[in-house]
């Protein structure tokens, strides 16, 4: 009984704040705070409007509260001026009261002043404006996206489901907001998510479908995460759609899932020892037409593999070092590099059963060309192996 009542009272706070003080804007929960502007009424005639940020740390009690104000009350901020903060306080219950008899406090100070006729105070301009009330716009329709800013508030991050994207503000008017860093991953056929953004709702709701449209695919992908070896990417986030998979210690599986339609046949390819993508490609191409969208991916890559358990990643025992190693197993022999700078990684592997170096495609490629002799067949460069010399090959088109 207890806990309602003091959610009840929450609750009634926050609407009272969006009654009472619209342009204070809710920018962090823990702690609580809020950041904004306090419209002051003076004798004048006119009102201030005092920059504000208040941080409640023992949400809903104010004692313990740290509040900043602008420069806007710089004259009136003295030793009286923060006694009277500190005993409102420790006086009221809700900070929407506390603001609502701050606003009189801070009218009282400034109607005692002589200065006041003479003082001037910097405008909001109109941006500042406009972001305070698309922030207010925002936080009213209730949502499941969770908000955040930058102290400045020109910076917002939307999230849902552990899936974010920041959002900047640009002097454009066609082009409001650009993004900075998202999680969701590139879909050519709906554009950069930016396009057609004018308001944060719009990017709220286009959020919720983008992330509603990839569960299933993000779901496929979790499972193949679960139950393979994942090599590439590490560690997968939400912005990759494909997995590369360990098969045998000269073979791995690309996998990429088409997010539009998770439960097709994913794009697949086979990277490793020329003999055994051949073997593989070939048994996977029999086995094709057994694909079925209605059972699970995990199910399907089995069928087509013509296996009945992906292989496990061996617990890694205690390395040794070897100061006689040039080059570590899985590092390209040419390179001595795991990752290129595209993040690409080696996907060529000897065929020699006692060599079995690995080698990212491109160096390969730029080895064989760079040595006389060597033949062009059916797209493929043939040459020697840099370590062991025997014969290997590459696609030209890498």
């Amino acid at each position: 009984m207890k806990s309602n009542k003091f959610t009840i009272m929450i609750n009634n706070d926050y609407k009272s704040m969006i009654q009472w003080h619209p342009e204070m804007i809710l920018i962090s929960k823990r702690p609580m705070t809020w950041k904004g502007f306090l419209e002051v009424p003076c004798i004048s005639g006119r009102n201030m409007r005092i920059r504000l940020k208040l941080i409640v740390h023992n949400y809903p009690l104010l004692s313990n509260a740290e509040i900043n104000f602008g420069k806007e009350i710089a004259f009136i901020r003295n030793e009286g001026f923060s006694d009277k903060v500190k005993d409102l306080m420790h006086n009221v219950t809700k900070v929407s009261t506390f603001l609502k008899q701050l606003q009189l406090l801070i009218s009282s100070f400034i109607d005692s002043s002589h200065v006041i006729e003479n003082y001037e105070y910097d405008a909001v301009n109109d941006q500042a404006n406009e972001m305070v009330a698309e922030l207010r716009n925002l936080f009213q329709i209730p949502s499941g996206i969770k908000v955040s800013a930058n102290n400045t508030i020109d910076i917002i991050e939307l999230s849902l489901n552990n899936v974010a994207v920041r959002l900047q503000k640009t002097s454009h008017r066609t082009c409001p907001w650009t993004v900075v860093y998202s999680d969701l991953p590139e879909i050519p056929s709906l554009g950069p998510f930016e396009k057609n953004i004018s308001t944060l709702n719009i990017a709220r709701n286009k959020l919720r479908l983008q992330v509603e449209m990839l569960e299933k695919s993000w779901s496929n992908l979790k499972q193949i995460d679960q139950n393979c070896w994942v090599i590439d990417p590490l560690p997968p986030k939400p912005s990759h759609l494909y997995r590369r998979i360990y098969l045998t210690p000269s073979l791995s599986m690309f996998i990429k899932i088409d997010p539009l339609n998770h439960m097709d046949l994913p794009e697949i390819k086979f990277m490793g020892s020329d003999t055994e993508v051949e073997s593989m490609t070939e048994l996977v191409s029999k086995n094709l037409y057994k694909w079925n969208p209605s059972c699970d991916i995990i199910n399907n890559l089995m069928m087509l593999l013509d296996i009945d358990i992906f292989p496990q990643q061996e617990m890694k025992k205690e390395a040794v070092e070897d100061y006689n190693v040039v080059v570590a197993d899985e590092e390209c022999c040419i390179c001595f590099s795991l990752k290129l700078e595209n993040m690409t990684l080696p996907d060529k592997i000897c065929n020699n059963e006692k060599c079995r170096k690995h080698f990212h495609t491109s160096c390969l490629l730029q080895w064989l060309q760079a040595i006389a002799g060597n033949h062009v067949i059916f797209d493929h460069i043939h040459g020697s192996c840099p370590n062991c010399k025997e014969s290997i090959s590459c696609h030209i088109k890498w």
